[in-house]
C-alpha cells in the first residue's frame, strides 16, 4: 500500500479531551527539573500556558501563540507503554478557553456555534481543509502510549508542516529517536524529557486554495475570505532532548532544528547550540532557556547517542530511496551509494557535531575558508572524501537566510567522480571505464576529445609536488581534484565545469558557455589575507602562481559554501 494512504488512514473516535489553561502548575511534572523553557513569550495576551488534560490525567505542557494560532512549544516525556489506545481521530480538537477563560475546561470538538469565537485565538480545522499542509504533531502521537495519544491529537499541539517534511524526514527523526532514546535512557532506568517547538514565519501562513469558492461563500454568507489565511507557516521545528539520571554519567541532552520545507537539512546539534540559534530566529528572544542547566550538554554519552542517530537516518534515507525508487537506481548506484555511507561512517576526520543531514547526505559548516582548507586536507588524503565549495550569492543554495550575517561555510563529504577524465573534464554519454577493449581506462569527454582515467586517487606526488595518479601499471601521469565552483573573483564556474587544471599548470574554470574563464585557488590554498592588507591565493602547485581574490567580497551572501553534486540518476527526485 502507498504510504501516503498508510500515513492518511485514520479512524473517528469521538469522546472529549480537557486541557487546563493559564498556568503550568498542574503539568510541572511534564518538565525537566519541574521548570518550563523560558524566553519564548511575548505578551500575555499573545500567549497561553496550556496542561493537556485528558480523563483527568495531565499529559503535557504547551505554550501557545494566540497571534499566530500555533504552538510555540509542547513540552512532554516520551511514554514507551507498550498499549496503543484507541484509534486516531479524524477531526482535532479545539480549546474553547483560549477566547474565553470562563469557558468549560474541557477540549471538545468543534462548535459551529462558536466557530467564530474559536477563529479569534486558535487555529481550527477549517484552517487546514483546502491547504497543502499537514497538522504535524510537536508532541508524536507515537511518543505516546494508551490514551494519552489521543491527548496529542489537538489543535494545540498542532503546526502546518510540508508533507514531505513531515512524513519522510520527521517521522524517520522521530522513529529513530524514540529507539535511541527507549535503549539508552529508557533502558538505562532514565527519563526522557523532550521539548518539540516551532518558530513562526510571520509573514508566510497557509494560503487560500480554492478562491473561487471562498469567493462564492462571502457572497452567499456575507463570510470575508481572508478568515483562511490566518495560521503561521512555520519556517523551523526543533526538538530538544534531555535524558535525565541520578548518575551523570547516564545523563545528557541534545537537540535536533530543521527547516520546514521539503529538502530540509538537519542540525544535531548541544543544547546550548540549539539556544544560540533560536535566539536568532524568534524576534526579541535573548534570554531563550530549554532546560534549567542543559541538562549536561557536554556529556560524552549524548554525543554518542546523537551519532548513533545520525548514522541511524542516513541508512534510513538511503533504504527508503532503494526501496521505492528502485527502479530509478541502477545496481551499481545502489553500490556507489552503500559505499559513500560506510566509508563517511568510517571517518575519524569528520567533526560529526558539524554535520548537517541533508536529502539522503550529510553536510558540514566550517567559520572561514582556513578551517575548510584544514579539513580538506585530512579527508582527502586520508579519507579519500572531498567536497566542492560554491559561492552562495543570488541562489542562496546552503540555506543561509540573506541578511543573517551569517558567514558559514557548508561542505558536503563525497568521494571522487568517476565521471571525469584524469585532467578534469567530464565524461560525455559514458563512465570511466575499458571501453572497446582497451587496457587503459578512458571516456569520451565534454572538450571534444576522450581522455585517461585514473585508476586509483588523485593525489600529490611528495618529489614533484604536483596531482598525479596511475594509468597502466602503476604508470603515473597528472591529473586534477575537482574541488571548488567559485573562482578567485567570486563567480560560480560553469554547472559542468569545476575548478581543475583541465592540462594547464594553473586551476581554472569557465563561468559561461561563452568560453569565459577565471583562475581558481590552489585546492592547498584559500583565499585569505595571509599577512598582507589584501586577500590573495596560490592558483598553481607547487605554490608559486599567485593572484588576488575576492572570496569574501561583500556581496557573496553567506560566503562561500560546500554543496554537493546531485546524486546522479536522481538527480530531480522529490518524495
Amino acid at each position: 500500500m502507498d504510504w501516503r494512504v498508510l500515513l492518511s488512514c485514520v479512524s473517528l473516535w469521538a469522546g472529549l479531551a480537557l486541557a487546563e489553561v493559564g498556568t503550568f502548575d498542574l503539568c510541572r511534572s511534564s518538565f525537566y527539573r519541574q521548570t518550563e523553557p523560558h524566553g519564548f513569550d511575548r505578551t500575555s495576551d499573545d500567549s497561553a500556558q496550556i496542561c493537556q488534560k485528558y480523563r483527568g490525567t495531565h499529559f503535557f505542557a504547551t505554550l501557545y501563540d494566540k497571534s499566530n494560532r500555533i504552538p510555540l512549544w509542547s513540552a512532554y516525556k516520551l511514554d514507551h507503554g507498550r498499549t496503543k489506545g484507541p484509534p486516531r481521530p479524524n477531526d482535532w480538537f479545539v480549546e474553547p478557553q483560549l477566547w474565553d477563560p470562563n469557558q468549560s475546561r474541557e477540549m471538545t470538538s468543534e462548535d459551529g456555534s462558536t466557530l467564530n469565537e474559536l477563529r479569534s485565538s486558535q487555529a481550527i480545522n477549517e484552517d487546514y481543509q483546502y491547504s497543502s499542509y499537514d497538522r504535524g504533531h510537536l508532541n508524536p502521537f507515537s511518543f505516546q502510549s494508551g490514551v494519552g495519544r489521543i491527548a496529542t491529537m489537538t489543535l494545540t499541539n498542532a503546526v502546518p508542516m510540508d508533507p514531505c517534511f513531515n512524513r519522510i524526514r520527521w517521522y524517520k527523526l522521530e522513529k529513530n529517536l524514540k529507539e535511541q532514546l527507549t535503549m539508552n535512557c529508557i533502558g538505562k532506568k532514565g527519563t526522557p524529557y523532550l521539548v518539540t517547538g516551532a518558530v513562526p514565519s510571520g509573514s508566510e501562513k497557509i494560503p487560500i486554495q480554492d478562491e473561487e469558492e471562498e469567493e462564492e461563500e462571502e457572497e452567499e454568507e456575507g463570510e470575508d475570505p481572508q478568515k483562511y489565511n490566518r495560521v503561521s507557516v512555520p519556517s523551523h521545528i526543533w526538538t530538544a532532548v534531555c535524558c535525565n539520571h541520578v548518575d551523570d554519567k547516564h545523563k545528557f541532552s541534545f537537540a535536533f532544528l530543521a527547516e520546514n520545507k521539503e529538502e530540509s537539512r538537519f542540525q544535531m546539534l548541544q543544547v546550548d547550540e540549539l539556544i544560540s540559534k533560536l535566539s536568532g530566529l524568534y524576534p526579541n528572544s535573548p534570554s531563550i532557556n530549554i532546560f534549567t542547566d542543559d541538562c549536561n550538554s557536554k556529556s560524552k554519552r549524548g554525543q554518542e547517542i546523537l551519532s548513533e542517530i545520525r548514522s541511524a537516518l542516513y541508512h534510513s534515507f538511503r533504504v527508503f530511496l532503494s526501496d521505492q525508487y528502485s527502479q530509478l537506481l541502477s545496481p551499481r548506484k545502489r553500490s556507489w551509494l552503500d559505499k559513500e555511507t560506510s566509508q563517511l561512517m568510517e571517518s575519524t576526520n569528520l567533526d560529526q557535531n558539524k554535520l548537517q543531514l541533508t536529502n539522503i547526505g550529510f553536510l558540514m559548516t566550517f567559520p572561514s575558508l582556513a578551517d575548510w582548507s584544514s579539513y580538506f586536507e585530512k579527508t582527502y588524503d586520508q579519507d579519500n572524501l572531498a567536497c566542492v565549495l560554491e559561492p552562495s550569492a543570488g541562489a542562496n543554495p546552503g540555506g543561509v537566510a540573506e541578511g543573517s550575517g551569517s558567514r558559514d561555510r557548508f561542505c558536503i563529504p563525497q568521494q571522487p567522480r568517476s565521471d571525469v577524465s584524469a585532467t578534469g573534464w567530464s565524461c560525455v554519454g559514458q563512465v570511466c571505464g575499458h571501453h572497446e577493449g582497451t587496457p587503459y581506462s578512458w571516456c569520451y569527454t565534454s572538450d571534444t576529445k576522450w581522455g585517461y582515467c585514473c585508476l586509483d586517487k588523485c593525489t600529490v606526488n611528495k618529489q614533484s609536488n604536483q596531482y598525479e595518479c596511475s594509468q597502466l601499471s602503476g604508470y603515473p601521469m597528472k591529473c586534477s581534484p575537482l574541488y571548488s565552483m567559485v573562482t578567485i573573483s567570486g563567480e560560480a564556474c560553469r554547472v559542468d565545469h569545476p575548478c581543475g587544471l583541465y592540462g594547464e599548470s594553473y586551476f581554472w574554470c569557465y563561468m559561461d558557455y561563452g568560453k569565459g574563464w577565471d583562475y581558481c585557488c590552489s585546492p592547498r590554498h584559500y583565499c585569505g589575507e595571509h599577512g598582507y592588507d589584501y586577500q590573495w591565493c596560490y592558483t598553481a602547485d607547487p605554490q608559486r602562481s599567485w593572484q588576488k581574490c575576492t572570496l569574501h567580497a561583500p556581496t557573496q551572501k553567506g560566503g562561500a559554501q560546500c554543496l554537493p553534486p546531485k546524486f546522479q540518476d536522481i538527480s530531480d527526485l522529490r518524495y
